[in-house]
């Protein structure tokens, strides 16, 4: 009953606005192997607060496989972000470089995560509440996508039992399929990454004869639209 008294009455309770502290974009950029990119840090906050950076590999990236592990430091790490801890003004912003240290030989995706700190722990969070006054700080997790490039992408692509193999190294966004049987087509709406190595169920199944094409989209391309004809 207390348990049930006490819901109730933070129901009751006016909302607080929330604010973030940080804001940070580009949310997703791509760079070559020995290359360098940027992505900006910018306070939200008054106050001077200690933003860190870590980064993570993706393994199986858009897939329901998908996860994380420890990008490792050193030597054997395939990209660094520096400064990977930093001091950021109330009102202010920082640039931070991700330097892409190995060459790859196929497409690889990292996140890097700002997120603000203590100085005096950087292993905890810092304190929630921002100011005496009804705004409520909320120190967010910013996960930006990083894609690394190979040398010489090549984008090859094959249909098969009504699934879409990507056989090339670079990521395909794969933006719609349109499917063609004589002068009748249809085109299907999919908006899904596939990855090198990595397969897509089509939402439909091709009949022999048929022509697809694929309108897709490259990390280094941005907003550019590629396609390509496909004969299952």
């Amino acid at each position: 009953m207390r348990l049930h008294r006490l819901s109730l009455l933070l129901l009751l309770l006016p909302a607080l606005p929330v604010s973030a502290s940080l804001d940070v974009h580009p949310m997703r950029v791509h760079v070559d192997a020995g290359s360098t990119t940027s992505i900006r840090v910018q306070a939200q906050s008054p106050r001077t607060q200690y933003v860190r950076a870590t980064v993570k590999r993706v393994v199986a990236p858009a897939t329901e496989d998908e996860s994380e592990v420890d990008e490792p430091t050193g030597d054997a790490a395939a990209i660094a972000v520096t400064p990977g801890m930093f001091a950021l003004a109330g009102g202010g912003s920082r640039l931070v470089r991700v330097i892409a240290l190995a060459p790859v030989k196929e497409e690889t995706a990292f996140r890097v995560y700002f997120e603000g700190v203590r100085g005096d722990d950087p292993e905890a969070h810092p304190d929630a509440l921002e100011t005496p006054a009804a705004t409520l700080g909320v120190s967010l997790v910013w996960g930006v996508l990083v894609n690394v490039l190979p040398a010489d992408g090549r984008v090859a692509m094959q249909v098969t039992e009504g699934r879409l193999h990507n056989h090339g190294t670079l990521r395909l966004g794969i933006r719609r399929v349109e499917h063609c049987v004589a002068a009748a087509c249809i085109t299907h709406d999919i908006e899904r990454s596939v990855y090198p190595g990595a397969t897509l169920a089509l939402p439909f199944e091709p009949v022999p004869g048929a022509r697809l094409r694929v309108d897709y989209r490259l990390s280094r391309d941005g907003y550019r639209e590629h396609q390509q004809i496909l004969l299952p």
